[in-house]
């Protein structure tokens, strides 16, 4: 594949960014850009792209965000992939390496590699202010010698601090060194690499080094000189050829650090840093510690996000859906289509600004947890319980984040490295119950577990955890193979997230959602709310109300469907509920109470004709103030707890009508009621999260996790129901179960001969497999 052509590319020079993780080189990049920047994947793979532009006197600049790596020879998956076809083959001005100063040697490991490449390199040596701190500032002078003379600047990215020189080192041409780079090995490894080299005109210098150290298999022509080559490296060293050359690495650039880094004692820093980490890395401590952050994280992000989603979306539901209707209807377009334009697309659109105050808050205060360092600790802490599941500890992050809302877990999944990983952790999320799932708990809760409300909502958070935690089991036997591994990262110190590089961050990753994700959301909300208010009436389709919509018309047809888990025709608008919660959760309840309520006569175009847009806006900016009271109270009761098991309350906290408790009390009882909520947890993600699921992980995956869950859901479901009503009708139950014990063991079957292929094949690390 080629990783040469740009997305959105411009012509004039061109730079990347390179730097281990960590190293701050995504702060640089968006304190170079700005708000200039472009968002996309890389050819062939999900793994993210960002390119954007530095304008210079001299003219525009290209720069490109390489993913981290901590070396380009092999190990690293797909970013290790991308990094080194991109330096090796793509048409650059020069490399910027971002260096964390408080690593310097093992950040001069990736250096070492990058003078392979013959390419002008400048070196960035980041959070010089902890160095200074340290008293372990490296001589510049010294360092720019040993590498040759290239140029190495010191910097702050998230202060700011360095931008300056680095904008008028880039203004020219990168500064090329005059002097020869010492040895980058002792003479007798250096010799057979220059024999080999010769001998190898046409291969790149690193793939020399990845076909010797056994990492890449070597051309037919290029095979017996390579061989050659690891036979005498053995005769010289007498050492594989992999642990000669990884030797020769670590002693460089120990060798160099230790000849520009002044002796040091630990600083109070350090001390600090190690205090904490004996209660924080503890394994009887830092669970806990690590569930309160999450749980502050949690409040955080969607009570804070709450004060505000009603402003964001009233107010566009008032301009984009009212007030675009009233403009239509002027302009004499028949009803249906002011339906459609402003009722669906008007409405998709309003939908997605709703999303954007929580998923805001948690982009920000997840960029302050990996800009504090207290992220990759989190890892370290919940890795023994993720590995046993081929993830890392970072899985739980999102899992958590997912009770709030599936959207922004989806893409806290970014902070996976391992490609494979993601997509299982990714996976999860739509099993989490997110905060609108919750509104039909509590609104079952309030007519049929009024004593037991509680442990029955308990129940359904808990099975949406082992459900997850069953997919990552059956992926990993299926098409994503994977042993346990050890975690092995480089744990940064402690420090005060940057403002500046926080929002940015933020911003930078919201507005990928709104630009990407909230396309698809706006689509598919168009369509999904047009459902209601349209209908094939009088022999055309024309706008009516909801009793005798398409909604209403094809959830009489699909009650047979959900026949097995209790639910027969005289219950459609449960299952009409259903359709319309694909759309987004939340809209459930407020589809039944919509047809309980019989709304038949309700003239659909009213809130078109004559808006008060000044008194509907008036009314979405008082809810801030408003929302901003509850605050408070949602601290001690994130998920909103708090009215199970008071009738009264639990309707309130879930929007029902009394309406709609009467008709769920008649066409439900206790166990169809259960297996309902239990549909509603497992079935399909909603049209937010299946647009992040896509963005994030593939179409593929998005449209398995929509099938799968729709499977899992109605077998689950159903299985509830008809062993709880097994002595009513065990000739039916008997054969509902034979049916789907034989359609799990012929998935099981396929399963895994699937995953026994999979495993016999070399991994795509763009995960183009699809299910």
């Amino acid at each position: 594949m080629s990783h040469t052509a740009m997305v959105g590319a411009r012509g004039g020079r061109r730079i990347a960014l390179v730097g281990n993780p960590n190293s701050g080189k995504t702060t640089l990049f968006n304190a170079l850009t700005g708000a200039h920047q472009q968002v996309g994947n890389w050819p062939g793979v999900t793994v993210e792209r960002r390119e954007g532009r530095l304008r210079l006197d001299s003219g525009e600049l290209i720069v490109v965000d390489l993913p981290g790596v901590y070396s380009l020879l092999g190990g690293g998956g797909v970013d290790q992939d991308i990094a080194r076809a991109y330096v090796q083959n793509a048409q650059l001005d020069g490399l910027v390496q971002v260096v964390d100063v408080g690593q310097l040697q093992r950040h001069l490991l990736l250096t070492h590699e990058l003078l392979h490449l013959g390419r002008p390199l400048l070196l960035v040596l980041n959070m010089m202010d902890e160095a200074r701190a340290r008293s372990a500032v490296p001589d510049l002078d010294r360092l720019r010698q040993r590498l040759g003379g290239i140029a190495v600047l010191p910097m702050v990215a998230r202060r700011g601090e360095g931008l300056a020189q680095l904008r008028e080192a880039l203004e020219r041409d990168f500064p090329q060194g005059g002097e020869p780079v010492p040895a980058l090995y002792p003479a007798e490894l250096a010799h057979t690499l220059a024999q080999l080299a010769a001998q190898t005109p046409t291969l790149a210098a690193l793939d020399r080094l990845r076909i010797l150290e056994g990492l890449a298999p070597p051309p037919t022509d290029a095979e017996p000189h390579a061989r050659r080559a690891r036979e005498e490296i053995r005769a010289k060293t007498g050492e594989d050829a992999a642990d000669a050359l990884a030797a020769a690495r670590f002693a460089w650039a120990e060798d160099t650090a230790r000849a520009v880094l002044p002796a040091t004692t630990a600083s109070a820093k350090e001390r600090w840093t190690q205090r904490l980490d004996r209660w924080i890395l503890h394994p009887v401590t830092g669970v806990p510690i690590f569930l309160g952050v999450l749980y502050a994280l949690l409040v955080a992000s969607f009570n804070a996000g709450a004060i505000f989603q009603d402003f964001f979306e009233d107010g566009s539901k008032a301009l984009l859906v009212h007030g675009l209707g009233h403009l239509l209807l002027d302009a004499g377009l028949p009803d249906w289509s002011v339906q459609a334009l402003a009722g669906g697309f008007g409405g998709g659109v309003s939908i997605v600004l709703s999303f954007v105050p929580p998923i805001a808050f948690t982009f920000l205060f997840l960029a302050a947890l990996e800009d504090s360092g207290y992220l990759a600790r989190a890892a370290f802490v919940m890795d023994r319980f993720f590995r046993h599941l081929g993830l890392p500890g970072t899985a739980m992050v999102p899992m958590v984040i997912g009770f709030g809302c599936n959207v922004p877990a989806i893409l806290a999944t970014r902070t996976i490295e391992d490609p494979r990983a993601r997509v299982i952790a990714a996976l999860m999320q739509p099993f989490m119950s997110c905060s609108a799932r919750l509104a039909v708990y509590l609104a079952f809760a309030a007519v049929f577990f009024r004593g037991y409300g509680g442990q029955v909502v308990f129940a359904l958070y808990l099975t949406g955890i082992l459900v997850a935690v069953l997919t990552a089991w059956l992926l990993r036997r299926g098409p994503l193979p994977g042993a346990e591994r050890p975690l092995a990262l480089e744990l940064p110190p402690y420090r005060w997230p940057g403002l500046r590089s926080v929002a940015l961050h933020a911003w930078h990753r919201l507005r990928v959602f709104v630009m990407r994700v909230g396309k698809v959301i706006a689509v598919l909300g168009a369509i999904l709310l047009l459902l209601p208010g349209i209908g094939w009436v009088d022999g055309g389709l024309r706008s009516t109300d909801m009793e005798h919509s398409l909604l209403a018309q094809g959830s009489r047809t699909l009650t047979v469907v959900f026949a097995p888990m209790g639910i027969g025709t005289e219950q459609w608008p449960a299952v009409a509920g259903l359709v319309a919660g694909a759309l987004v959760k939340e809209v459930v309840i407020g589809v039944m109470n919509g047809i309980y309520q019989r709304q038949g006569e309700t003239d659909l175009m009213t809130a078109y004709r004559d808006p008060d847009l000044g008194a509907e806006l008036r009314a979405a900016l008082a809810t801030i103030p408003a929302h901003g009271q509850e605050f408070l109270h949602h601290l001690t009761d994130p998920l909103g707890f708090t009215p199970i098991g008071d009738r009264a309350a639990s309707a309130a906290a879930a929007g029902a009508d009394e309406a709609t408790l009467k008709g769920l009390a008649a066409g439900f009882t206790d166990l169809s009621a259960f297996a309902y909520l239990l549909f509603v947890l497992l079935y399909l993600p909603c049209a937010s999260t299946f647009a992040a699921l896509r963005r994030e992980i593939g179409r593929g995956w998005a449209w398995f996790s929509v099938f799968y869950g729709l499977a899992t859901a109605w077998i689950a479901a159903g299985s509830v129901y008809q062993l709880g009503t097994f002595a009513r009708h065990p000739g039916q139950s008997l054969a509902w179960l034979a049916m789907v014990l034989a359609l799990i063991a012929l998935f099981w079957w396929q399963w895994r001969r699937y995953g026994r292929r999979v495993q016999g094949k070399t991994p795509s690390h763009g995960l183009a497999q699809r299910p």
